[in-house]
């Protein structure tokens, strides 16, 4: 009984918020582990039993407090996912979604570090506490939220103005805060970013249309306006509602509204190929600018009429590459018919994910500049457009030498996305193990 006298009610409330942000915030993303489901309530348990037997800060609560890196890490891997394969949709939408998956994993660092501590920002607990929720919310479960319900609906020049100063001015405001000189007084710049960062939200609000309710924005605009409304007369030194009422009011508005809106939004849908769109344009790269230049030739088996016919119709159906390493959508299968050149072809790299996830795609679409068959030889080749992860050409062929089937693949690329340029050996160790999967491919089929 002396252990629960001491027990701080307002901390453990606002950490049952925490671990809500955070496993509410899995049921707009497909495809999460049930494992990772069914650790939510033991894990909060844990962390709760540790906090009331051990007395005062240190290395096992933050221990029990870990697994909301968990959570953290497979939302901001699943938004990653969407950022890459999400190519086409409007900057400040694509920043929007990584904006939320980013978001829980600094609320969940700054939540461990704080069980260590018992300090954020220089907050002392519980107010350490509240702000970390307050992160999990208004930086994770809101702007997720936001992008799921934006993702069915056609632009929009006022939503795309709000978002962007949704996703400009939130990181700004958490950067002020985060530096303040007196963690109990926000300076100037930090009320110019709240400002901005409710306007953006309201901007956006008044773009969307009201299908299922408004008891979110009920929720959401006070809190927000709340919440400006406390960094301004902190920094002014105006009267104000106390932290405790902050906390009570404008916590629970933006919980509950962050919520609500998190249960109205559409579930994300799986990512695909592209399709083989015709209006993309060709943007290729010359054989002196590339950065990777390959021949790769390889024995596939011995030479028989079968075999070869078996190549040949997987050649010319793109099928080179295995399922788990590239998905496609092609032009001429949309038509039900032969390939030909000027084809365009849907692609989709495939990349290794977190355990439980659905891999990375990065999407790409290619025309085909090279379709040619003899009785002896098949050959497939084509060029990038500029919506593409590089630059370049692509030729495979299998011909027949003396008695054998012999493949041969050359290529030559240049990354075109920052985000290859950036990773380029574990792009170049992709691009290499992917050929070695299509050959083995190839290899099976023709035994």
């Amino acid at each position: 009984m002396d252990a629960l006298a001491g027990v701080d009610w307002v901390k453990i409330l606002g950490a049952a918020c925490f671990w809500l942000a955070l496993v509410w915030a899995q049921h707009l993303d497909r495809g999460f582990p049930g494992w990772l489901r069914r650790l939510g309530l033991p894990a909060l348990c844990l962390w709760l039993l540790a906090d009331i037997v051990v007395a005062g800060p240190g290395f096992w609560p933050a221990l029990a407090a870990a697994p909301a890196i968990f959570w953290a890490l497979w939302l901001w891997a699943h938004g990653l996912r969407r950022f890459l394969a999400d190519d086409l949709a409007p900057w400040s939408r694509r920043l929007l979604a990584m904006l939320s998956a980013t978001g829980p994993m600094v609320a969940a660092i700054a939540w461990v570090w704080s069980r260590y501590d018992r300090t954020f920002a220089g907050f002392p607990d519980p107010l350490a506490t509240l702000t970390t929720v307050h992160f999990a919310i208004t930086f994770g479960v809101l702007p997720l939220a936001m992008a799921a319900s934006e993702s069915p609906l056609p632009r929009s020049t006022r939503r795309d103005l709000g978002r962007w100063l949704y996703v400009l001015a939130a990181p700004a405001t958490a950067l002020c805060f985060a530096l303040r000189a007196d963690p109990f007084r926000s300076g100037a710049a930090e009320v110019a970013c709240a400002v901005a960062f409710a306007a953006g939200f309201l901007l956006w609000a008044s773009g969307m249309p009201v299908r299922r309710g408004p008891w979110p924005y009920v929720c959401l605009i006070p809190g927000f306006l709340l919440g400006v409304g406390y960094t301004a007369a902190n920094s002014f030194g105006w009267s104000y509602l106390t932290i405790p009422q902050m906390a009570a009011v404008h916590g629970s508005l933006n919980l509950l509204g962050a919520l609500l809106f998190a249960a109205q939004a559409p579930v994300f849908g799986d990512v695909q190929p592209p399709a083989p769109d015709r209006e993309v344009a060709v943007a290729g790269c010359a054989l002196a600018e590339a950065a990777f230049v390959d021949e790769h030739r390889r024995v596939l088996g011995p030479w028989s009429p079968e075999a070869f016919d078996r190549l040949k119709s997987a050649l010319l159906g793109y099928r080179f590459y295995p399922d788990t390493v590239m998905v496609r959508r092609t032009q001429f299968e949309d038509e039900g018919r032969p390939v030909r050149v000027g084809d365009r072809l849907g692609l989709g790299l495939l990349l290794p994910n977190l355990p439980g996830l659905p891999p990375f795609l990065l999407p790409a679409i290619v025309e085909v500049d090279v379709a040619e068959a003899g009785a002896e030889f098949v050959r497939l080749g084509y060029v990038t457009t500029r919506r593409h992860y590089g630059r370049g050409h692509w030729l495979a062929e299998v011909r027949r030498e003396g008695e054998q089937l012999v493949l041969i693949v050359s290529c030559h690329v240049r990354p075109s996305r920052w985000y290859v340029r950036l990773g380029q050996p574990v792009y170049r160790r992709f691009q290499l193990a992917a050929f070695r999967a299509g050959a083995e491919q190839l290899r099976r089929l023709a035994a």
